[in-house]
């Protein structure tokens, strides 16, 4: 199947993204307008200490009008290196750092209507090192023992997409699996 971009267009623009109108060529030879948000990429880190304990932030999502528990995530800036955004990013936002890193695999956001791919990682050997969070983040820490975040998982109490993905990926080198 042939898919074409004729034409896109800035129809807003925002310090965090932009709205553009994509005019696409269709197998069938029609054409349609899409909506696209040109966003960053991002990461999201599955920090797991040496006890079994996930160490996540609660703090305020606009899209869902509350405070939501999730994992420590950030956006790439420029042409920044996931890894070692995702590193910063889990400085500045649990002050912790880890000596093991794994790449956990990647993926679109909502690739029906923006672009943001996420970078997953899990981060082991927790050890304190804390950096200034960002001035705009106020974040609660909590650090949530892996069987719990499980029940948690089971009882609906985590609905952050990007959790639940990077969680599936991690199984296979978490505890108990």
């Amino acid at each position: 199947m042939n898919y074409h971009i004729n034409h896109e267009s800035i129809e807003y623009q925002t310090p965090l993204f932009t709205v553009k109108r994509v005019n696409l060529s269709l197998p069938d030879g029609k054409t349609r307008d899409y909506d696209l948000i040109d966003i960053q990429n991002a990461v999201t880190i599955l920090p797991l200490d040496n006890e079994g304990n996930i160490h996540m932030v609660r703090q305020y999502r606009m899209g869902a009008r509350a405070q939501m528990l999730e994992l420590p995530a950030g956006k790439i800036e420029g042409s920044d290196d996931p890894l070692e955004t995702a590193q910063r990013e889990l400085r500045e936002e649990t002050g912790m750092a880890a000596r093991e890193w794994i790449s956990l695999g990647n993926f679109y956001m909502t690739p029906g209507y923006a672009t943001e791919f996420m970078y997953c990682f899990l981060a082991r050997d927790l050890y304190p090192s804390p950096l200034d969070p960002d001035a705009d983040e106020f974040l609660n820490l909590e650090k949530v023992p892996l069987e719990q975040f499980k029940r948690m998982l089971v009882d609906g109490l985590i609905p952050d997409s990007k959790t639940l993905a990077v969680y599936a990926l991690a199984q296979s080198y978490l505890p108990g699996k």
